[in-house]
């Protein structure tokens, strides 16, 4: 070899063996770049694949089908949020629009860092519904219909959420809150045994008894005020029934808010000529009887919680007597309760 011709290394490793200095500072720059392309970046931007940012995971399994339906059916969220000891702090509203966007989560930030309760709605934005109570104080919060005495309209969808005591700082987190639907509606069909005597939505009113107007921050009804649930529409209907064939009757569509098994919810139906009561039952009661049935969660569900899960109710009385003054069977969903043995009016 040519001893004026530059020393030329023909391996990596002779470089590196050759030049400590050098060696180092590959070292450095190669693990530096690894730490680039596999962690997150000291530097936040809005497309970071990083997750960042205290957030509020809005779930809805707590339904009769027990499956997640938070994206279906929870359009808007208002966050109420308390400190420990449940003194207001702040309100984050949430539009449907952006609770899409983040998969149905709600960010949290601007707080001190310390420890927060969050009590979640959605559906309050609606003029239904308004907050009648102190919503600085947690134990005074309130949350009421508009309408205190009767009610005619179709409710809005209520839903409830609440989230205890937890620490909240930069650190990401995700917390879940699992929502409760607070409305319920029923179809209310009443059908004559005896095709004969036909019935006209005009000549009967049927009505819902309760008193449920009122929830606290913790989704407790604390008002005995009743008030009276009647038809947002009725009109006359057709039922097939596997017992007594083809019949003709009326059908009452009514909403109420949450049903409860230790307040007393009345079905009521009336004649107007007359004013005469046909039938006043309690509804918790018959609940009573099926939830246990109800065997479709692999277990028998408590009275509570399937008014809690099931939102919707088909509730067919079948009449029979002279002018139709009689109450013979009641079927609700799918369990159908006989006078002689279950009715009680």
């Amino acid at each position: 070899m040519d001893s004026k011709r530059p020393y030329r290394y023909s391996t990596l490793k002779q470089v590196l063996d050759r030049c400590p200095l050098y060696r180092v500072t590959c070292v450095v720059l190669a693990v530096f770049g690894m730490l680039l392309t596999m962690s997150c970046s000291w530097v936040k931007d809005d497309n970071d694949d990083c997750p960042y940012g205290f957030w509020l995971n809005l779930r809805y399994t707590y339904n009769i089908l027990d499956v997640e339906a938070a994206p279906e059916y929870v359009k808007d969220v208002s966050v109420f949020v308390y400190d420990s000891v449940g003194n207001y702090v702040t309100r984050i509203d949430a539009p449907q629009t952006l609770l899409k966007t983040f998969s149905h989560r709600v960010r949290v930030e601007g707080l001190p860092e310390g420890d927060y309760q969050f009590v979640v709605w959605s559906g309050i934005s609606n003029s239904n519904y308004a907050v009648s109570g102190d919503k600085q104080e947690l134990s005074k919060f309130r949350l009421s219909l508009t309408e205190q005495e009767s009610y005619a309209d179709k409710l809005p969808d209520l839903f409830y959420g609440s989230l205890s005591t937890v620490h909240y700082d930069n650190a990401y987190a995700t917390h879940d809150v699992f929502m409760m639907k607070n409305t319920n509606k029923l179809a209310c069909v009443v059908v004559p045994l005896d095709d004969s005597q036909e019935m006209q939505p005009d000549d009967y009113t049927m009505k819902i008894i309760t008193a449920n107007g009122t929830v606290n921050g913790w989704n407790k009804i604390v008002s005995d005020k009743l008030i009276t649930y009647e038809p947002y529409t009725k009109d006359t209907v057709t039922v097939d029934d596997i017992d007594y064939g083809r019949l003709h009757g009326i059908k009452f569509g009514i909403s109420t808010l949450r049903l409860m098994e230790n307040i007393d919810c009345r079905l009521v139906l009336e004649k107007n000529d007359t004013g005469e009561s046909v039938f006043n039952v309690s509804f918790p009661e018959y609940i009573e009887m099926i939830g246990s049935l109800y065997t479709n969660l692999g277990r028998p569900l408590t009275v509570q919680e399937y008014l809690d899960r099931q939102d919707f109710y088909t509730i067919v009385f079948f009449l029979s007597g002279n002018g139709l003054n009689q109450l013979l069977q009641l079927q609700v969903n799918s369990w159908r309760l006989r006078a002689y043995n279950h009715l009680k009016l």
